[in-house]
């Protein structure tokens, strides 16, 4: 057997080897392999599944919760959300029904949902082939964008129409003068935030476990650089010039500010992953300018109509690819037994 490897492993899934002959649990242990590969804030991959013959349960692993950077939760339930759609996605290229309730017991806000799956007798045509099979190929790319290459109207419509949730809404904007506000708030975020000792503290603690990419002597030399040294107007000049070479800056918003509105907007911001990285645009969350919640005022008051709730910031364009994958971890550390639910 092949030595795990966090960084490659994962993504060389190959959809040949799906267990067609084999028990309807194994399939669905099968699907969670393309659900991990999901993105996630700070790559934390903060899921947790349970699998059993008909249906999966899915939940919010809060030992992966960013406490300080995600005081309400907000990432920590669009992350789970995106797991979720191409979980999804998954099941429907491979031939299953599914229904899915969201948070079945009120008084458990830890568990996100439950999909109830039957395999399809006759298999129509697939909505989302081309959304499956960027999977194991999407990635957040933080390079700088190539601002002098516009990306193509009919592309845009084909994101904007991934926008499909109740009460969810997608605002694609390439105008300039917005942009150049959401730029100040992204310099005045990030000061904020790297003036807070608990967040440098934070943020070094998953540098340091290497969620980024970076090799694992690398890994600790950023984390000691974050945690000790405040870094804020440093990391301000490189985020405002990435989102400002970027020709789109995103926004999705909802009618409500619960937590299936966040689950529904992890799902919406999947599908805009996945259908981005088949046309070939790149895509970067700008989270910290949600994550104030006086800058997550400004923002709103810039973007959205009144009773609108900005959600999840991110940037579009054109950019070299990044040279690898961040890690995953292995599906047995994201696996709930039976026994272990309550």
């Amino acid at each position: 057997m092949k030595e795990y490897n966090p960084k490659v492993t994962p993504w060389q899934i190959n959809e040949q080897d799906f267990p067609r002959t084999r028990s309807a649990t194994e399939q669905f242990f099968f699907l969670l392999r393309y659900a991990i590969l999901a993105p996630s804030s700070h790559n934390t991959q903060p899921w947790k599944f349970s699998v059993s013959e008909k249906e999966i349960r899915v939940f919010v692993d809060l030992t992966r919760w960013l406490k300080v950077a995600d005081t309400d939760q907000r990432e920590l339930y669009i992350s789970v959300g995106c797991a979720l759609e191409s979980l999804l996605l998954a099941a429907e290229h491979f031939g299953y029904g599914y229904q899915v309730a969201y948070f079945p017991q009120p008084d458990r806000a830890e568990w996100v949902a439950v999909v109830k799956f039957k395999p399809l007798e006759r298999r129509s045509f697939f909505r989302g082939y081309e959304l499956f099979e960027a999977i194991p190929i999407r990635h957040t790319n933080h390079k700088v964008y190539y601002d002098v290459y516009p990306i193509p109207l009919a592309d845009l419509q084909q994101l904007q129409h991934c926008c499909v949730e109740p009460g969810i809404q997608l605002h694609l904007t390439s105008d300039i003068e917005i942009k150049r506000q959401v730029h100040e708030l992204v310099i005045r975020g990030d000061a904020l935030q790297f003036a807070d000792p608990a967040f440098r503290e934070e943020l070094g603690y998953w540098i340091g476990q290497g969620v980024f990419g970076a090799s694992w002597l690398l890994s600790h030399l950023e984390q000691l650089a974050v945690s000790y040294i405040n870094m804020g107007r440093l990391t301000a000049m490189k985020d405002s010039a990435v989102l400002m070479s970027a020709p789109i800056f995103g926004l999705l918003s909802s009618a409500k500010n619960d937590r299936e509105s966040q689950v529904r907007t992890g799902q919406v911001f999947e599908r805009i992953c996945l259908a981005a990285s088949s046309l070939g645009i790149r895509v970067q969350p700008m989270s910290q300018i949600v994550e104030i919640p006086e800058l997550k005022a400004e923002l709103a008051q810039l973007l959205l109509s009144p009773g609108q709730y900005p959600q999840h910031p991110f940037r579009l364009g054109y950019a070299e690819p990044e040279p690898e994958h961040t890690s995953r971890r292995p599906l047995a550390e994201i696996l709930i037994p039976p026994e272990g639910l309550k």
